[in-house]
């Protein structure tokens, strides 16, 4: 396998440790070529201070590329085989989950898979430098640099996001892969906070994925919440910005179970915080996204007593009876059926990943817990199995229960389809609306979300045609957590997933390789669909991390009423904005040179030594 990643070179230059203290007031728009850009001198100084962990960005298919100084035929063809693998990408800074977020215009370092590939591989919008953080330190170190030189800041963990939150072309970007402990306390002391001392506490590092935290504390016979990608980092974007999984019917989302944060705060300090010290922070850190407010080094919440899980996988494919959809009975049906069981299946703490079009139908529901988990969701299922396997025109092609003794098996029992559920390796678009128990808890309110639906479904069609439609997805997930009312609002989640039994996705996906006309026109259809679906809804809500980077009214749609409350956090705790998320609290707008690559006129990062 080839080096990811190099070392930076060795200096003898010494600088003092940076501190953010030190720094001069900056809008952090300086760019390479400019004046204010740090010097060789300067950046190996900075290297100095953190022990040698500024390392140059090495594109993940860069040995696919001769003109590459490490092209490598065996190296690229590793490469070609893992290249939809999110475990594999997340090993190395130069690569993101969603290929899009990794170019920047026509500069990308695609390797050539249905078009022949560019002749160089460039680095897009991936940061040409990037600190791999092992400490606390590191990161104050690093605030400390991109403040006096004015240059702006990205956090990247394992390249999952997918808003592309954690790319920006010519930043410096900081790595928190490598923050990996993990340790259990049956009983925890909360810093100067005893209403926060809880037993069986888990602490996590800002690096920890969840396949391996769910393996970690299996051991200690506890539970994780975590959601249904098993590579996907817990304690950043997912845990700050709510976190949704299998277990959020039961006890809600990973904001939720959050105790107390390590976090380093724009002014380079580190800092505990919880409910007695800096509450407000905490708060804002709990649910109203990552990347926003501070650094989070340690993530610490509770966990749940290990217990018994149940699941029950149905796939078919469907023969429509009728090719206008919006006349299509049977999947009029099947939606139906499916809206009028929701209530019943959500109290009864049933989470599902369910997959629609009009030639197939994709169902996960999963049961964690209670006297005989297996049991009951048979029983709470059978009439929905009982309509569907006899509807005709549904060929089922799989339909089996199945029990798991722990929540590690049950993951590792389901391997297969998380890899199916996961889109890795393409570029994709996801448009989204949590769709609230108000439109479930009359006939009229079921018809007219179920017709939206269709008409959704239509529209996509009609757009992209037979061949290109799949390209579109739509999914009703419902991890949600319609049991946990978060009545105090000790959470700064969007108020709307207390009321939602939905998290309805319109999701496009395509080959990185695509043309780009065609790729808009299959994100546009997607959002053509969404449209479509939010018509009747009251409440506009989308989660945060899976929705569209383009959504116009972002701050009411991602936050909620939160959002002001959430600003003047910000704004207290990073006056400078320092960090600028994509979409996030106090997001500046797509002028900010870092976001070149979106816009009309892209910047591609310029590799080091920026000559």
């Amino acid at each position: 396998m080839f080096c990811a990643a190099a070392f930076f070179f060795a200096t003898q230059l010494l600088s003092p440790v940076i501190g953010a203290q030190n720094a001069a007031a900056t809008n952090f728009t300086c760019q390479p070529g400019q004046p204010c850009w740090p010097t060789i001198a300067q950046w190996q100084a900075f290297n100095q201070t953190i022990a040698g962990r500024l390392k140059i960005t090495t594109m993940l298919a860069s040995p696919c590329f001769p003109s590459s100084p490490n092209f490598n035929n065996t190296d690229c063809a590793d490469i070609r085989q893992n290249y939809t693998s999110a475990q594999f990408r997340g090993t190395v800074y130069g690569a993101m989950d969603i290929t899009q977020w990794e170019a920047c215009g026509s500069a990308n370092c695609y390797p050539g898979f249905l078009q022949p590939q560019g002749p160089t591989c460039a680095l897009g919008r991936l940061s040409a430098l990037y600190v791999d953080a092992e400490e606390a330190a590191d990161v104050t170190a690093t605030l400390g640099f991109v403040r006096r030189h004015g240059i702006r800041l990205v956090v990247k963990n394992t390249g999952h996001d997918v808003l592309g939150r954690s790319a920006a072309a010519n930043t410096l970007a900081l790595r928190v892969y490598n923050l990996k402990n993990m340790s259990f306390h049956s009983s925890f002391t909360a810093r100067n906070c005893s209403t926060s001392n809880r037993q069986n506490v888990g602490v996590i590092g800002a690096g920890v994925i969840a396949e391996d935290a769910v393996a970690f504390f299996s051991k200690q016979g506890m539970m994780v919440t975590v959601g249904g990608c098993p590579s996907v980092g817990i304690a950043g974007g997912f845990g700050q910005g709510g976190g949704h999984g299998p277990l959020a019917p039961s006890v809600g989302l990973m904001a939720d179970q959050a105790i107390e944060f390590d976090v380093v705060t724009m002014d380079g300090v580190f800092r505990t915080i919880n409910k007695c010290n800096d509450p407000d922070l905490f708060w804002a850190m709990r649910g109203g996204g990552g990347q926003s407010y501070a650094i989070l080094i340690n993530y610490k919440f509770q966990l749940q007593p290990e217990v018994a899980w149940a699941n029950w996988r149905l796939e078919a494919t469907l023969t429509p009876p009728t090719d206008n959809i919006t006349q299509n009975t049977l999947l009029r049906d099947i939606l139906t059926t499916l809206a009028d069981q929701q209530i019943t299946w959500s109290e009864n703490r049933i989470a599902g990943y369910n997959g629609i079009s009009p030639t197939s139908l994709s169902m996960m529901e999963m049961l964690p817990g209670g006297e005989k988990p297996l049991q009951t969701l048979q029983s709470v299922t059978a009439s929905f199995r009982s309509l569907i396997t006899n509807m005709p025109g549904v060929n089922i092609t799989l339909d089996s229960y199945a029990s798991y003794p722990d929540q590690n098996a049950f993951y590792i029992g389901n391997t297969e389809y998380w890899n199916h559920l996961s889109a890795v390796g393409v570029s994709l678009i996801t448009t989204s609306r949590l769709i609230t128990k108000d439109n479930f808890e009359s006939p009229t309110k079921v018809n007219s979300l179920v017709n939206s639906t269709l008409k959704a479904m239509q529209k996509v069609i009609d757009q992209l045609g037979a061949q290109l439609a799949p390209q579109v997805q739509f999914q009703f997930l419902t991890s949600v957590p319609s049991n946990t009312p978060d009545s105090d609002q000790e959470t700064s989640v969007n108020p709307a997933w207390r009321d939602a039994l939905w998290h309805f996705v319109s999701s496009a996906a395509w080959s990185p390789d695509t043309p780009d006309a065609i790729a808009m026109q299959i994100t546009a259809a997607a959002r053509a669909a969404l449209d479509i679906i939010k018509e009747p809804l009251v409440v506009q809500a989308a989660y945060l991390n899976e929705a569209d980077p383009e959504e116009p009214d972002w701050q009411h749609v991602f936050f909620g009423k939160h959002y002001a409350k959430l600003l003047q956090i910000k704004q207290k705790w990073d006056p400078d904005t320092l960090l600028n998320c994509k979409k996030c609290v106090g997001y500046l707008g797509p002028r900010d040179p870092m976001y070149s690559c979106d816009g009309d006129a892209p910047n591609p990062s310029v590799p080091y030594p920026f000559t």
